[in-house]
């Protein structure tokens, strides 16, 4: 690993694979996994407050961010075990999982499969029950994104503007190069390759508290009901006047709750 120079960034090799993270903190491991198309920094205005209670990490996932992005066909299957390598890399055996949207099912499906190293799971408006997701995406992207149409999205995946013209250039940026391109498409049509989801969850027993926006445009908030009712040992709580990210959209009731449920 190398500290890149003036950032609190670290790159650690994943196999063979490459990515980017940020640690800090002290005390238990709590593993910050972000969405389709997004990057560790979704996660400024949480790292910090989290960190006063746990070691934290925030990671680019494979294909996104700065991490490597081979040309291959993504599944969920290849971001489960980019996780598990990634923790592997880090020697971190019992940690405590948050993920959004995409990345709250990477999150579920590794705790499902390694139940053994998750202490405890935060599923945050996470796909994998849905099945609209996609195709409310790709009629907003279209052949491929453009500035334009990214300013429009952003405008049903939170209940209010939160994020400004520079941050969107920066987040148009970072996916608008053929690498980039390739993985997300790619991801976005991977096939869903967990049908079976809802019966294993009825055998699932690890302490999950799902976090959801009352106003979710992507993934509605019935699917956070259905997650509640699969989970046996889950707490649900939902954010009025919120969308898709409720970390970002209020970060500090999040950032409270979280700690209250890991903490307890």
């Amino acid at each position: 690993m190398t500290k890149k120079d003036n950032l609190n960034e670290l790159w650690i090799n994943v196999g063979k694979y490459r990515t980017r993270f940020i640690a800090k903190g002290v005390g238990q491991p709590l593993i910050l996994v972000h969405g389709l198309g997004s990057s560790l920094e979704t996660w400024k205005h949480n790292i910090d407050y989290f960190s006063n209670y746990f070691r934290v990490y925030a990671l680019d996932m494979l294909g996104f961010g700065f991490a490597d992005k081979p040309r291959i066909d993504y599944k969920i299957d290849i971001f489960v075990e980019f996780l598990k390598d990634f923790l592997d890399a880090l020697k971190l055996y019992s940690v405590n999982l948050i993920g959004n949207s995409l990345g709250g099912l990477i999150a579920l499906l590794f705790s499902l499969k390694y139940e053994s190293r998750v202490n405890k799971l935060i599923l945050e408006s996470a796909s994998g029950l849905e099945t609209e997701a996609r195709d409310i995406i790709k009629s907003f992207m279209g052949d491929w994104w453009t500035l334009s149409k990214i300013k429009n999205f952003y405008k049903i995946v939170y209940y209010r503007p939160i994020i400004d013209e520079k941050t969107l250039e920066s987040r148009f940026e970072l996916i608008n190069n053929p690498d980039a391109k390739y993985a997300y498409i790619s991801t976005l049509n991977m096939p869903r390759d967990w049908a079976d989801l809802p019966e294993k969850l009825k055998a699932f027993k690890k302490q999950t508290l799902i976090i959801w926006g009352k106003n979710d445009k992507i993934i509605p908030v019935k699917y956070a009901y259905e997650y509640h009712r699969l989970i046996e040992n889950s707490k649900l709580v939902i954010f009025d006047e919120t969308g898709h990210v409720p970390h970002a959209e209020k970060p500090e009731e999040f950032n409270k709750v979280v700690v209250d449920f890991l903490i307890r």
